[in-house]
């Protein structure tokens, strides 16, 4: 995939952004518990994405235009990268975890109304039928969600764990498979021609379906369920290639096949990690001692 030059007048906007939510975060990790700090983000990027991928992907209510990429359904979903992915979680995850009263939300809603704003001036961001005020309206509800979902992992509630625990595997999963398939390793879409919006609609779901996977055969330890998991995902490629909706080749093998293989381990690090005990440190050693079961 042919980039433009990064750094360029439309870009600058978007990664100036970045380094002040990037900012934040680091300021969140050095004054909170990274283990609330990086699921609350992890699930507050998975909600985003979900939010993205109906109203960008399915029904294209706008388009971002960050001309980091000369391909404009790469460079849109790249700007919605920056924006659901670092943006619009991070502020959600400050505001969470340091407990901000009700108005300070507010504040921070009309913020992104008028980079919104600026942004359509800028001409870095197109609206079709999306409206700025959608986005104020909408972040308060997010930021409520954010609230109330951190309440009930901070007390162990079984759902608000399953939710950070699948949400951290999609999250990770679909990031993996978008950087695989700006290097042309991995295409999704069917017959010959895979068009990069074919493959934007079914990248999420794809990435949905093997994170279920992934997260019900987290629970169990050993190396042979690990392994299982892995043939498994391949029999799910090998599938869709047969029905046209995947290439498998050279190139494939260098993309998806390590992606599968981290994630298979990852996401078994991550159950870990979501369900041990506030302070228990032996989420390592757990996942060490798997190799031996």
């Amino acid at each position: 995939m042919k980039k433009n030059n990064v750094i360029n007048n439309k870009s600058i906007p978007f990664f100036l952004l970045a380094a002040i939510h990037s900012l934040l975060l680091l300021l969140l990790l050095k004054r909170h518990k990274q283990r609330n700090v990086w699921f609350l983000f992890l699930t507050n990027t998975g909600f985003a994405y979900l939010f993205e991928y109906i109203i960008l992907n399915l029904f294209r209510g706008y388009k971002y235009k960050p001309s980091i990429f000369k391909n404009r359904h790469v460079d849109a979903v790249f700007g919605a990268i920056f924006s659901q992915a670092l943006y619009v979680p991070i502020s959600a995850t400050f505001l969470t975890l340091c407990k901000m009263k009700w108005y300070w939300k507010v504040i921070i809603s009309i913020f992104y109304y008028v980079i919104e704003k600026f942004f359509i001036w800028l001409r870095v961001y197109k609206v079709n039928w999306w409206k700025p005020v959608y986005t104020f309206v909408l972040l308060n509800v997010y930021f409520y969600i954010s609230d109330r979902f951190y309440l009930a992992f901070s007390k162990n509630r079984k759902w608000a764990l399953a939710i950070t625990h699948y949400l951290s595997i999609e999250v990770i999963y679909v990031s993996f498979l978008y950087a695989s398939a700006i290097r042309r390793k991995v295409r999704f879409g069917r017959g010959n021609y895979h068009s990069w919006k074919e493959h934007f609609i079914i990248v999420p779901l794809y990435s949905l379906f093997i994170s279920f996977i992934a997260m019900r055969n987290s629970g169990k330890p050993g190396l042979i369920k690990r392994i299982s998991l892995i043939v498994y995902q391949l029999l799910i490629d090998f599938t869709l290639a047969h029905w046209g909706f995947l290439k498998l080749n050279t190139k494939y093998l260098l993309g998806a096949l390590p992606v599968h293989i981290v994630m298979t381990f990852l996401s078994r690090f991550i159950y870990i990690k979501v369900y041990r005990k506030q302070g228990d440190g032996s989420a390592v050693s757990n996942v060490t001692n798997d190799f031996s079961k």
